[in-house]
């Protein structure tokens, strides 16, 4: 089995645990017939380990400024590299799910 092949059967066991019902990794693996300490060894290193598995992107779009609305009280915000500038009449449910996705994403 290549690596690309391994890294591929890794991600897909750690993909099913994690959409699975199981109340542990424990229970998973003896259910999956997966050796326990193999599973946190590989869920750990493809946590960090960047590999050729296609993975989602960010993709940004331009603004023409020209077409913005006029200066008013803005805040901006920043975690990690990412700025947002919020401006009067902004929602509060829509800014708190952006925050909580960019420091689940940022580190």
């Amino acid at each position: 089995m290549s690596r690309d092949e391994r890294i591929q059967m890794w991600q897909e066991r750690i993909d099913a645990y994690s959409s699975s019902d199981a109340p542990s990794i424990k229970a998973w693996c003896k259910q999956n017939e997966v050796g326990v300490q193999s599973m946190y060894s590989w869920m750990k290193r493809l946590e960090t380990e960047p590999t050729r598995i296609a993975q989602p992107y960010t993709q940004w779009v331009a603004i023409d400024p020209s077409h913005s609305i006029e200066d008013a009280a803005t805040l901006s915000v920043q975690v990690g590299d990412v700025s947002i500038e919020i401006k009067e009449g902004f929602s509060h449910l829509l800014f708190t799910e952006v925050l909580q996705l960019l420091q689940s994403h940022v580190k």
